[in-house]
């Protein structure tokens, strides 16, 4: 039998659950506050017939759900495999961070220090499959434990501050356990280096794949029209869809201007972060259910996208573990994929993750130009304000869950208690951290959940 269910939220969790729904054979609405689809991997129009995403991302060898997506889809080439170059911004310079010969060589830390880093993470990636025994100790204890006080001073502890704040001495271990046992493998070619995807279109003919097959099987996929309300209906649920332009006022469904009377749904599945979740839906839920969605925290994204008229570095990806500079990451695009790709054009990203309130996050893209600025030429003393030719700032309330001690029994179940209602974000991916290839196989487990119930 047919339902109407209602998808809130086009990002990859949303919009792979919806098809799979669709191809079941049930009408599906998929409403989504962002004016295209993607969620944290949308892109944006950089001119000239070109897409870059908001936030910067690729794939791993390991991703396994998306690469099986693709080849769903017919897309299978799409999938471009690349050499990846990383670096460590520390004591006044990146040093390359790419083998296991740049860990020996890397010079802010004692030379046993470096052996017994490299020891410990080979340890983990060969023996350490179980999760378990990480779950129990905080990443700073471990570290210490079995790398040294001085890896965690130098290195970890301040990476985990640049991303975590006044928070990175309570992450669990097991969170920077998935970082080292998920994303690599250890065998044939990435034995001597990290290979890394990234799509031959960017990630919007995905989104416009997955978008054409719902609305092929009969669905809907609305843009710019989230949920400004969702209520009981006798076993189902009447949702009120917001007016467009809604993504102007922000995040909460409280703030949205109503357009039209409430739609009739069976089943809804919700893919937003727990705070608008609870706006929308707190009053359904019981108080079991609303404590484990307040029990974790997330910190904002700030990312700036720039095209620069010359590279900044050699490298893709480069960690900075220096308090004084003012970002955490710079992620050099296209010394990753070629310039050529663009028509000889390049980007970089400037990377932040931030706590709620955060002065940063109230910046215009000026000011964060500003503030930006002499960090970029601590990485190289020649960069200048001129080689920026064109600028974008993108921020996301909600998009790093604060992995703590005792994260696993704050998880939020898929199936809310209520009948009819799942969730499915980024704090339900544990152990693994966000991204795309676990938003996959969670819109599965999501679309499951529904076609069982």
């Amino acid at each position: 039998m047919s339902r109407r269910i209602a998808v809130l939220g086009a990002g990859v969790a949303g919009l792979v659950a919806a098809r799979r729904l669709a191809l079941a054979g049930h009408a599906v609405d998929v409403y989504e506050r962002w004016p295209g689809l993607g969620g944290m991997a949308a892109t944006v129009d950089v001119g000239g017939g070109h897409r870059l995403e908001r936030y910067y991302h690729h794939l791993f060898t390991s991703d396994r759900h998306i690469a099986a997506l693709y080849d769903e889809l017919g897309m299978p080439g799409e999938i471009e495999w690349r050499d990846s170059t990383q670096a460590f911004y520390v004591g006044g310079r990146q040093w390359p961070f790419t083998t296991p010969l740049d860990l020996l060589r890397f010079k802010p830390l004692p030379g046993l220090t470096r052996v017994r880093m490299g020891a410990a993470v080979l340890a983990v990636q060969r023996f350490g499959r179980d999760p378990a025994p990480y779950e129990r100790v905080t990443a700073r204890d471990w570290i210490r434990r079995w790398m040294g006080a001085s890896a965690w001073d130098i290195v970890w502890g301040p990476l985990l501050r640049a991303k975590f704040g006044a928070r990175a001495e309570e992450i669990s271990m097991v969170w920077l356990w998935s970082k080292f046992t998920l994303r690599r493998q250890l065998e044939g070619e990435e034995a001597r280096g990290e290979k890394l995807g990234y799509p031959r279109h960017s990630w919007e003919r995905l989104f416009e794949r997955l978008g054409a097959e719902i609305e092929a099987h009969g669905g809907r996929v609305l843009t710019d029209r989230p949920a400004a309300r969702l209520d009981r209906d006798g076993d189902g649920f009447a949702l009120t869809p917001a007016a467009a332009g809604a993504f102007r006022s922000g995040h909460d469904p409280g703030a949205f201007a109503a357009d039209g009377p409430p739609q009739p749904y069976d089943q809804v599945l919700a893919t937003m972060p727990n705070d608008i979740f609870l706006a929308l839906a707190g009053h359904l839920l019981d108080d079991g259910y609303r404590a484990r969605l307040l029990g974790i925290d997330y910190h904002a994204a700030l990312c700036l996208l720039i095209e620069v008229d010359r590279p900044i570095s050699p490298y893709y990806w480069t960690n900075v573990a220096d308090p004084a500079l003012p970002f955490l990451g710079l992620i050099e695009h296209t010394n990753f994929v070629s310039p050529e790709r663009y028509d000889g054009r390049r980007f970089a990203y400037v990377a932040n993750y931030l706590p709620s309130g955060h002065e940063l996050l109230t910046l215009t893209l000026d000011s964060v130009l500003e503030c930006y600025a002499p960090g970029l030429r601590a990485i190289n003393p020649a960069f200048e304000r001129r080689w920026i030719r064109n600028a974008w700032l993108f921020q996301e309330p909600a998009a790093q869950p604060i992995v703590t001690l005792g994260y696993r029994d704050r998880i939020p179940p898929l199936q809310t208690g209520v009948p009819g209602l799942v969730l499915a974000n980024t704090t339900q991916v544990y152990p693994e951290d966000r991204g795309t290839n676990y938003a996959v196989r969670i819109g599965e487990q999501a679309a499951a959940e529904l076609l069982t119930a």
